[in-house]
């Protein structure tokens, strides 16, 4: 969605990987692999002189999907989801090591290297080939903080007495610090009902220092992003390219609560491959995950996390930097594939008929939003699904994780979703059914026939 400006259907991607049913892999629409054809950000920049440059987790697909075959004059990717951040561990047994090319070809990593370190030294080496005077175009995707949860011993030091409390208190802490920025309304009330949540004083202390230093370690990898960022954009400045760079920062997802440990494989493999002791943890030596108690907390006041359609999974920090457009908090609803029209309007292009997704430059000089309150928003991801209408949702989600019925909500009174409306509103339900109903149909939704356990 974010480099091709359309849904994920469309660009081919219906799922990820081999998360995808036998009836499935039989659709276009699930090939979980980039569409041939379908023009990239990248490629449409590229033939209008801007030079393309890619450090970044790819997870689009080989071969012709490749990023130097889809516009990118250099780049260097990670061909999975995740993988080690200090070497070459695979996200899974199953793939053998992490899979990385430059340029199309297999990267041997360095020696000694940081994921997060790494991505942005190659990204300020590329725009350093950058021909003169030509505008660039780059797309910079860190892993971290995708588990295994790891990073260096000084970052993770920084937080030795951060999180000590627990979530419960973190949760708190989080939502009172949503309020003050402005992020969250004031009537925003905590999430009571969701699955995969421990109350801190039902862990042994034990529990609680392994629990403790998992948040360390997924603060020290955020840590490490923002410090990473700082150094990208003070080398942008001493090359004299700030003023005129326009940077978008997003993340691609809400906070990670799987359990990765109720996986099959990663059941055996990791106990027998790896060092998650209390000293270990964060260490290339390490595997672990911050899990669903953790992910609650930082998700606050929100339900869900990654991979579900509630908003917890769905609703993401973004902001933008330009010049000439002056400092605020925008509550205007924006989705990853509005980026893609949005930088080529920037660029003063058009953008192609395939691209679903609208430009909100409008928006970032302060006028009219890219979606009105009556445009309906939908969405299917793992068999999950959404509709939205203004302050509207409804949302389809399979136990536990829903009841596996259409459920109404109105975010506007209830933004952790916790309160079904559909009895009251029934005719407003249905409309909204249909409209999802119409938006598989336009994209080639292919419900799963078995639930995919992720």
């Amino acid at each position: 969605m974010l480099l091709t400006g359309t849904d994920n259907h469309v660009a081919g991607m219906g799922g990820q990987g081999s998360l995808r049913t036998e009836r499935q892999t039989e659709s276009p629409a699930y090939q979980n692999k980039l569409r041939a054809g379908l023009p990239t950000l990248a490629e449409l920049l590229g033939a209008q002189g801007y030079f393309n440059v890619a450090a970044a987790k790819w997870h689009l697909g080989d071969d012709d999907a490749l990023p130097n075959r889809r516009g990118f004059d250099r780049s260097l990717v990670l061909m999975h989801g995740g993988a080690g951040h200090f070497d070459d561990t695979p996200l899974f047994e199953s793939y053998g090591r992490a899979d990385w090319r430059e340029d199309g070809e297999p990267y041997q990593l360095p020696d000694r290297f940081y994921s997060t370190d790494l991505l942005t030294d190659k990204l300020i080496d590329y725009l350093d080939e950058r021909p003169a005077d030509a505008p660039f175009f780059a797309y910079l995707g860190y892993t971290a903080p995708h588990w295994p949860l790891q990073a260096p011993a000084e970052s993770i030091d920084r937080y030795a007495e951060a999180y000590h409390q627990g979530w419960d208190v973190l949760r708190q802490t989080r939502l009172a610090g949503a309020k003050r920025a402005g992020v969250v309304p004031e009537s925003a009330v905590q999430v009571t009902k969701e699955e995969g949540y421990r109350p801190w004083q039902s862990l042994t202390d034990d529990e609680r220092a392994l629990q403790v230093k998992r948040m360390q370690v997924y603060a020290a990898m955020v840590d490490r992003v923002d410090e990473n960022v700082g150094r990208l954009l003070a080398h942008l400045a001493e090359s004299g390219l700030r003023e005129n760079t326009v940077i978008l920062f997003i993340s691609d997802n809400g906070a990670e609560g799987h359990d990765m440990g109720r996986y099959r494989s990663n059941a055996r493999w990791v106990p027998a491959t790896f060092d998650n002791s209390l000293g270990s943890i964060g260490s290339k030596r390490s595997y672990v995950a911050l899990g669903a108690s953790w992910a609650r907390a930082i998700n606050a006041p929100l339900r869900g996390s990654k991979g579900r359609l509630a908003e917890g999974g769905t609703r993401v920090p973004a902001f933008v930097n330009m010049a000439g457009v002056e400092g605020r908090i925008d509550e205007a609803y924006l989705r990853i594939m509005d980026v893609a029209p949005t930088f080529l309007e920037l660029a003063g292009m058009e953008p192609p008929a395939t691209m679903m997704g609208r430009s909100f430059v409008t928006r970032l000089q302060g006028g009219a939003p890219p979606y009105l309150a009556s445009d309906i928003i939908a969405a299917e991801t793992f068999g999950r699904r959404m509709a939205q209408r203004g302050s509207w949702k409804i949302l389809w989600q399979e136990p536990p994780h829903g009841t596996g019925d259409w459920q109404l909500y109105n975010l506007a009174e209830d933004l952790g979703e916790q309160h079904d409306l559909s009895a009251a509103h029934p005719e407003l339900r249905a409309e909204l059914v249909a409209a999802w109903e119409a938006y598989a149909a336009e994209v080639g939704v292919m419900l799963p026939e078995t639930p995919i356990h992720y």
